[in-house]
């Protein structure tokens, strides 16, 4: 053992130092070792079996050729007394005493050394893949000897064997398009010549096969001198950048064609930087508003915008340029040069950047004065036209009711045939004019809705007694069923009969004879649902996505001979939309077809209202049935 003074210094020793004896057992550490291994109090009496990977002293002294007293272990692996691996390099000295074989360790923590090693190596592997990956080849110039090495990245981008016995350079030149070599050699002679440190160039380079030209791009960034400041060897790196330039003459064509759509389309187009700045304007849209383009570019939006349109029109632009929205579209108002006012449908689209930031903004202004104008004067000749026809036809209808009320005078079946078939044709020759005219008013969003609480299964009892006639005429027969007591709804009573007789006269006339057509009244919660269904044909796959349109008619022939104008559903839909509900259909081909529709619950007149989300729905004791 070491004597006392010995001990003392090596108690004080910063470096971790530690001594072992003939049993393997730890003789001494100093507080660094302790520290090393994660001990708060001295390790003395482990075996050093316990902190550092060795079986016994044996394999320790094994680290020691005589006739030498020492040795390095470079890496060895030590414990914690967490368990935790820790490398260590260790300064190894043997002494024998009367105790026997002694040694003693300086040790020395290798951690950061091997991560750093660790993350070089991964790095250069890293570094390697990543130009493999990328098909990147490498070259060093030797400009006084006018000679090149190449990596076999470089061969592979030229098509070359690595057993190829040709001159690179030789090879290379010969199939560099002849318009660029000189721009090929530029990169390497700027560097040679020292006037850049870096320098690219791009060419084309004919595929070994012939058929095919490729873009290549070269960079050299390495350069070498010797000690009297002579460029000795530059290094550069040769990369396919074919797809790229594909990607850029794609791109300009595409950057051509967007500009000639955009100045010579008929339509009038406009881009806006977010800040509401004219960024380009069209020559359709300054002509429409009789302005050059110098002239526009020096107005704001707001002093071209119709002060009817200013309020809505800054709101939406102000929500696109926050990125709230992406689009929308509106009807615009402009004021022209000379005053007068250009109706257009504006429809607006925002354009981000590649984070997704708001960048510019696309407007598309199409022209829909005289599309207007002409609109209006349609809207006044169905009314005048309609009015024409009405108010004679009231006239004829009643003066025919007024002879066939007369019961004394003595007419022949014949005259009494005749007026009833005149009777039938000036009714639907009435009901043609008022479907015209109601079509009219939505279409111009004119059709005013009085909307109050009713209750619905009165109103639909109500449209049942007045089809009834329609049900005889069809040998049909409608049926109410109900499982409720009342339903109060949002309704406009008028509109409501009106969107009832459409779908009971329909039930009829495509039902097959001698059925009935079920008329449902349910409670959804917050609605009512009103429900036609009849046993028929159903609605062909082919018409049911247009079933709802104006003028539209299935199966043509065969639905002329039932009448009607093809305005009723799509006048339905208008009404059931501008109450609050829904309307839609479900329809079995040669099976049934049940129409539908949903009012808005309402408390009933003189009762207080009725949270009907959060009411308990009455059990149903069965259903009421009203046959008509």
């Amino acid at each position: 053992m070491p004597n006392e003074p010995v001990l003392k210094a090596f108690k004080h020793i910063r470096v971790p130092v530690m001594t072992v004896d003939a049993a393997g057992k730890i003789s001494h550490s100093n507080a660094a070792a302790d520290s090393l291994f994660g001990y708060d109090q001295s390790m003395m009496g482990l075996k050093v079996a316990q902190v550092i990977d060795v079986q016994s002293v044996a394999a320790l002294n094994s680290y020691i050729h005589p006739p030498e007293i020492d040795a390095n272990i470079q890496l060895i692996m030590g414990k914690t007394s967490a368990g935790a691996e820790v490398p260590l390099a260790i300064h190894l000295t043997a002494w024998s005493d009367e105790d026997g074989l002694q040694h003693a360790m300086i040790l020395r923590n290798l951690t950061e050394i091997v991560k750093r090693e660790k993350t070089t190596s991964i790095e250069l592997k890293r570094a390697n893949t990543a130009i493999n990956s990328a098909q990147i080849g490498v070259f060093e110039y030797f400009p006084i000897e006018d000679r090149a090495v190449v990596s076999g990245m470089w061969r592979k981008l030229m098509e070359l064997d690595r057993a190829d016995p040709v001159d690179t350079q030789v090879e290379w030149r010969s199939r560099v398009h002849l318009d660029d070599l000189s721009n090929a050699l530029e990169a390497v002679r700027l560097c040679v010549d020292g006037e850049q440190e870096k320098a690219t160039s791009e060419y084309r380079l004919l595929s070994k096969d012939g058929n095919e030209w490729r873009w290549m791009q070269v960079s050299v960034a390495g350069i070498t001198k010797n000690n009297v400041g002579q460029i000795t060897s530059v290094i550069g790196s040769m990369s396919d950048i074919s797809k790229r330039k594909e990607f850029e003459f794609s791109l300009r064509d595409s950057n051509e064609q967007f500009r000639s759509a955009f100045e010579n389309s008929p339509i009038g187009h406009v881009i806006f930087g977010i800040d509401g700045r004219w960024w380009r304007v069209n020559a359709a849209l300054c002509e429409a508003l009789g302005y050059s383009k110098e002239d526009i570019v020096h107005k704001s939006a707001a002093d071209l915008t119709h002060p009817e349109s200013m309020q809505r029109s800054s709101e939406q632009f102000a929500r696109l340029g926050r990125g709230e929205i992406d689009n929308y579209v509106e009807d615009r108002g402009y004021i022209r040069s000379d005053g007068s006012t250009m109706w257009a449908k504006v429809t607006v689209s925002l354009v981000r950047d590649t984070s997704g930031r708001p960048n510019h903004i696309l407007c598309q202004v199409m022209d829909l004065t005289e599309q207007r104008r002409l609109n209006a004067m349609k809207g006044e000749f169905v009314a005048t036209i309609s009015h024409e026809l009405r108010t004679p036809l009231t006239s004829v209808l009643g003066s025919i009711q007024l002879i066939r009320a007369l019961k004394d005078e003595n007419l022949s079946d014949k005259v009494q045939r005749l007026l009833s078939i005149a009777h039938q044709n000036g009714d639907r020759l009435y009901a043609l004019i008022n479907d015209i005219l109601d079509f009219e008013k939505f279409s111009v969003n004119q059709m005013d809705l009085s909307l109050d609480s009713y209750d619905v299964i009165s109103q639909t009892k109500d449209a049942m007694l007045a089809n009834t006639h329609i049900a005889d005429s069809f040998n049909v027969q409608y049926q109410l069923i109900s499982d409720i007591e009342d339903a109060f709804g949002k309704i406009d009573p008028r509109r409501f009969q009106q969107v009832m007789n459409n779908l009971l006269t329909n039930a009829a006339k495509f039902a097959y004879p001698n059925t009935e057509i079920a008329i449902r009244v349910d409670d959804l919660g917050d609605y009512h649902k009103v429900s036609v269904t009849n046993q028929g044909e159903g609605v062909p796959h082919a018409f049911r996505d247009q079933i709802f349109s104006p003028f539209s008619q299935a199966k043509e022939a065969d639905t002329r001979s039932r009448g009607g104008t093809g305005l009723g559903l799509a006048i339905s839909k208008q009404i059931v939309e501008l109450s609050g509900g829904e309307i839609g259909f479900d329809s079995i081909v040669a099976d049934k077809t049940s129409f539908w529709f949903t009012v808005s619950k309402e408390p009933s007149p003189g009762h207080k209202p009725v949270n009907y989300t959060n009411s308990i729905p009455k059990p149903m004791t069965g259903r009421k049935r009203t046959t008509f």
